[in-house]
């Protein structure tokens, strides 16, 4: 048998009635997939350091720093309906791991892997 590139429909995630949480979602892809999650039924809370940076219809913006501990427990709460988390945020601070600025390296760690 051959393997096909069509997507079985029987097979993809129900997001109808979901609730997520997109990381990350003011720009690119953490914004794409918040629309996306929209378009499919899910009530999105569209996470950004900046939430007026966040310019989509139909979510609920959410102030999220990842680096600071009291910022996501904040979010925690407000968003104690969740039932997905699209964990998207990152960021590059071009500082080599090895020889870079520590407060640079540090903030790429926390933000991206902690």
């Amino acid at each position: 048998m051959e393997p096909s590139n069509a997507v079985d429909r029987d097979n993809t995630f129900e997001l109808e009635g979901a609730v997520a949480v997109v990381t990350g979602a003011n720009r690119g892809l953490g914004r794409h997939l918040a629309a996306q999650l929209v378009e499919r039924g899910a009530k999105v809370y569209a996470a950004a350091r900046r939430p007026e940076s966040v310019d989509l219809p139909g979510v609920v913006p959410l102030r999220l720093d990842l680096t600071d501990p009291q910022s996501v427990r904040e979010a925690a709460r407000t968003a104690w309906d969740a039932t997905l988390l699209v964990n998207n945020a990152g960021i590059s601070t071009g500082a080599p791991l090895v020889a870079g600025d520590w407060d640079a390296v540090r903030l790429e760690m926390d933000t991206n892997f902690f």
